[in-house]
């Protein structure tokens, strides 16, 4: 698990560590800027040619530094100071006497010269305004001109609590960070401004870290160890019966998809609940698959009691369409069926013209939306939704006591507490028909064996991010399609593929 930091947080672990702890703000910066001259050191040669861009704020303070110890080391980059703000940091004004003490040359222009890497040390975490004048046109020529791009701790402009760009950004290849990785830099477009990210360690005591409570974070591999182990002594009843209720008269995929998706994942046993068209379809294309199916308001009536029956989870939604036998299904599930219960596509549709039905469920609910089916459910714009992603999920989350899937480029998980995940694995080629469908047998299969529903929903989706970086290896974005996630999914909890570790 990997914390994230907004820039609140992240000042106040600062300020902690020189006010409380002791450690002077200039060994923070001096062991900053070290890292950062360790990486320069790692991408160019001496005798490269290096631009560092400083504002007189702390992060400014950092560029200085680094420009000097690079020096030190035999490099001769140009540095060039906006002083395009009137009120300079302590700790930038301490680092340029020692510049200019060792007759370090400062440029007061942008050098018109051609730079194999260049740093941007402008603005940091604190930026509080969109940047305008003489920083917007620098970082405009920056961004414009050839050579590495490195940021220091954030790029220019990245908001840092939700990744939006503050005017402009500075557009980064490398991002050297330090302490704790900031939200903004994994929601988008922060992301895509930070490149490469490498995390640093440059002091901050780790209790200072642990009493700030952080609250939003995100899974790497090692967080794999939470799916539910398998036991030699079991059967396919000790891994869970997943019921779902998918596909209409005119669809299949959804539910073929889904079933699919929870048996690689781990179900003992799953049934379907879908239109008759689809018998023939399902038992093709998901032979494993229990089926039972309906052509009427009665026989959709009678499936629908049954699921609530059979399931230790249930799934509704995927390709049910927004028929009338739909709404029955939907309402009688939400109203009647008291463990967990994951709605998804037009199951959220139809609840969005009547979300209180949430509010009367005795069961736990996950509800797993795209911006458009968000859209419909809080109503407010994919606009608004996607300037505060993480809010969004939450107090949504909160108010519906739910567990809120909110799908996107960066998904995020609440359960309406303060806690938020952020998903960082996955690509844009999972960006096609059916990849959501399969998600939701994931996290079904999940709570089939056990799982808490905020676990099995975290999880879910960080499994099916890997299994779409994986599918992306072996098939690239343009050609991927949500069959190749799922038939990712063993490989991804095994561990191997093709005989090698993952």
């Amino acid at each position: 698990m990997k914390y994230l930091a907004t820039a609140k947080t992240m000042q106040e672990i600062d300020r902690r560590t020189i006010e409380e702890v002791g450690i002077p703000g200039l060994v923070l910066m001096e062991r900053a800027a070290l890292s950062v001259v360790n990486e320069i050191c790692k991408l160019v040669a001496q005798d490269s040619r290096i631009l560092i861009v400083v504002e007189g704020g702390n992060n400014g303070g950092d560029g200085l530094a680094a420009g000097r110890i690079l020096y030190e080391r035999g490099y001769r980059p140009d540095i060039y100071y906006i002083g395009g703000i009137p009120r300079k940091s302590d700790s930038f004004v301490q680092q340029m006497n020692i510049i200019r003490h060792m007759d370090i040359p400062i440029y007061d222009e942008l050098p018109i010269k051609e730079y194999d890497i260049i740093v941007d040390a402008v603005f940091g975490v604190g930026l509080s305004r969109d940047i305008t004048g003489i920083q917007y046109e620098i970082i405009n020529k920056l961004n414009n001109m050839a050579g590495i791009k490195l940021a220091i701790d954030i790029p220019s402009g990245v908001n840092a609590d939700t990744g939006s760009l503050m005017g402009i950004g500075f557009r980064a290849d490398i991002t050297v960070t330090f302490g704790l990785i900031k939200v903004g830099m994994v929601l988008y477009p922060g992301s895509d401004y930070c490149g490469e990210v490498r995390t640093f360690d440059i002091g901050f005591p780790k209790e200072i870290i642990r009493q700030e409570n952080i609250i939003t974070y995100t899974y790497d591999r090692f967080d794999l160890s939470k799916v539910p182990k398998r036991k030699n002594d079991s059967n396919k009843g000790s891994y869970g019966r997943v019921a779902i209720i998918a596909g209409s008269r005119d669809i299949s995929g959804a539910l073929s998809f889904a079933a699919k998706a929870a048996y690689r994942t781990g179900s003992g046993l799953v049934k379907v609940y879908t239109h008759e068209n689809n018998r023939n379809i399902i038992g093709t294309l998901v032979p494993e698959a229990l089926i039972m199916t309906y052509n009427d308001d009665e026989s959709a009536l009678l499936c629908a009691e049954d699921a609530i029956k059979y399931g230790d989870t249930l799934l509704i939604g995927p390709g049910i369409g927004r028929e009338g036998v739909s709404y029955i299904m939907v309402s009688k599930v939400i109203s009647e069926y008291k463990k967990t219960l994951i709605i998804d596509a037009d199951g959220l549709n139809i609840l969005s013209e009547n979300i209180d039905m949430l509010k009367r469920r005795s069961g736990s609910t996950i509800i797993t939306p795209h911006l458009k089916e968000m859209e419909r459910l809080c109503k407010c714009s994919v606009g608004d939704i996607k300037k505060s992603l993480v809010d969004t999920c939450r107090s949504f989350a909160g108010e519906y006591s739910c567990i809120c899937v909110l799908k996107d480029a960066r998904t995020i998980v609440s359960d309406g507490t303060n806690d938020a995940y952020i998903n960082t694995s996955g690509n844009n080629g999972m960006s096609t028909g059916g990849s959501g469908d399969v998600l939701g047998g994931i996290i079904a299969a999940f709570i089939g064996m056990g799982m808490e529903p905020y676990d099995a929903a975290r999880l879910g989706v960080f499994v099916h991010g890997l299994a779409g970086d994986l599918a992306y290896k072996n098939k690239g974005a343009y050609g991927m399609m949500a069959s190749d996630i799922m038939e990712c999914i063993p490989y991804v909890l095994g561990g191997r593929i093709n005989g090698k570790d993952l």
